[in-house]
């Protein structure tokens, strides 16, 4: 097992071992719950299409306005609109606190299951490429991108993966209040990793050629 600064072995939290000795742990965190609601569930989209639903209902009905009868089928189609969105809340909060994320000087390490607990290793070695996607209000997501014959399940990841990579799943960090801090942490941790690694010399030059980068992804 690795000890930390005090010589106390070092867990990643929700994982029952401690880390190997030689591997210590650079960072970890969670997704926060409202950047998921946000940039995953799209509660504002959510909001805009039940606004112009009602709207459009309003306008179309032949109910009067002032009537008793209007009144109820507006607050009907309010109240199944306020319950749409607090099942997204809840289910982004439970995405939160079901999820971790931790980099060490090894590998990324994902513990998710908002139904069965699991953790998900991602050695550095088997890292092509890490992208940061930030979103126009600073916060964002790290995209990673597997070498093949590396797949992870998608259904094991979602919602941590990119929506429509369903052949070969992206496994991404998600909910990210400083992505490019973590992006960068992420892509100097697998140089160091690669850097002292002992390799063969007919394995260095691949090694080195499918080290992780650090580009920009849509989000």
């Amino acid at each position: 097992m690795s000890p930390g600064a005090d010589g106390t072995p070092q867990y990643i939290r929700g994982v029952p071992h401690a880390l190997p000795e030689g591997e210590h742990i650079l960072w970890q965190g969670a997704p926060e719950a409202m950047l998921i609601a946000k940039h995953v569930f799209h509660w504002r989209l959510l909001v805009a299409y039940f606004a112009v639903m009602t709207v459009v209902w309003a306008a179309s009905t032949a109910l009067a306005f002032n009537s008793q009868e209007f009144l109820v089928a507006l607050l009907v189609r309010a109240g199944l609109s306020a319950l749409v969105l607090a099942i997204v809340f809840v289910m982004a909060g439970v995405v939160a606190r079901t999820s971790w994320y931790a980099i060490t000087s090894q590998r990324l390490v994902l513990r998710l299951g908002m139904v069965f607990e699991m953790s998900i290793n991602v050695p550095f070695t088997i890292l092509d490429s890490a992208g940061v996607g930030a979103f126009k209000d600073g916060t964002g997501q790290v995209v990673l991108t597997l070498t093949k014959p590396n797949r992870l399940a998608y259904i094991a990841l979602w919602p941590h993966c990119r929506v429509f990579s369903i052949n070969h799943p992206q496994p991404v960090l998600r909910g990210l209040r400083d992505p490019q801090r973590i992006g960068t942490l992420l892509a100097q941790a697998v140089a160091d990793a690669s850097e002292g690694a002992t390799r063969a010399p007919s394995d260095s030059a691949r090694a080195t050629a499918s080290d992780p980068h650090l580009a920009p992804q849509p989000v």
